[in-house]
């Protein structure tokens, strides 16, 4: 009984078969003219996106094995620095006065950080943790950027005369003490 069975499903599936692959056929060539049009398309886009990888890996490559800290021919920032628009930043992990920060920066080619505006500030302030930054602030005569420009669009938390030098935290900008050991922020030009 088996044996008739298989017989006879043989016989129905090579009955069927021919009139199946007809009936598919016109379908069959209109679609492969599609599938290969994007398939082409599809190739020509694997082939761009590999040669601007290949143009971005090279110039990172190049800058990245440059001896200066800055790359003129790539929009790089130094190791342990973050880039962020036009700007380079540098967040320490060890503590120095203000005054070594200072000249830490400046070794650099940067400067302790400066804000130009409050949205720039608020920026930043949502990268740091709960310790506080030196930044290129300072009380002389009124509260004015390393630069000289005066501090026009926020205030500094103050409770003493003798704090002088500026700092930011997640709660905004306060003063502190020159000498008290804290972290410390660079900001630089990102070169072209």
């Amino acid at each position: 009984m088996e044996m008739i069975d298989n017989a006879l499903y043989s016989a129905l599936e090579l009955s069927t078969a021919p009139q199946a692959q007809n009936d598919y056929r016109p379908q069959q060539k209109a679609s492969s003219s599609r599938c290969s049009l994007s398939h082409h398309l599809a190739i020509a886009s694997g082939l761009l996106s590999a040669v601007l990888v290949s143009v971005l890996l090279c110039k990172w490559t190049l800058c990245r094995s440059s001896k200066h800290t800055t790359c003129a021919s790539c929009p790089c920032c130094p190791d342990f620095w973050m880039g962020y628009g036009d700007h380079c930043y540098y967040f320490s992990v060890e503590r120095k006065d203000w005054n070594s920060s200072l000249e830490f920066c400046l070794a650099k080619g940067s400067q302790l950080l400066m804000f130009t505006d409050n949205q720039e500030m608020n920026l930043l302030k949502s990268f740091l943790d709960k310790d506080f930054y030196w930044i290129g602030l300072r009380d002389n005569s009124g509260w004015r950027w390393e630069d000289g420009s005066v501090l026009n669009f926020s205030r500094v938390l103050s409770n003493s005369l003798v704090q002088k030098c500026g700092t930011i935290g997640k709660d905004g900008l306060q003063a502190s003490s020159c000498e008290v050991p804290l972290q410390w922020a660079c900001k630089m030009v990102r070169l072209r």
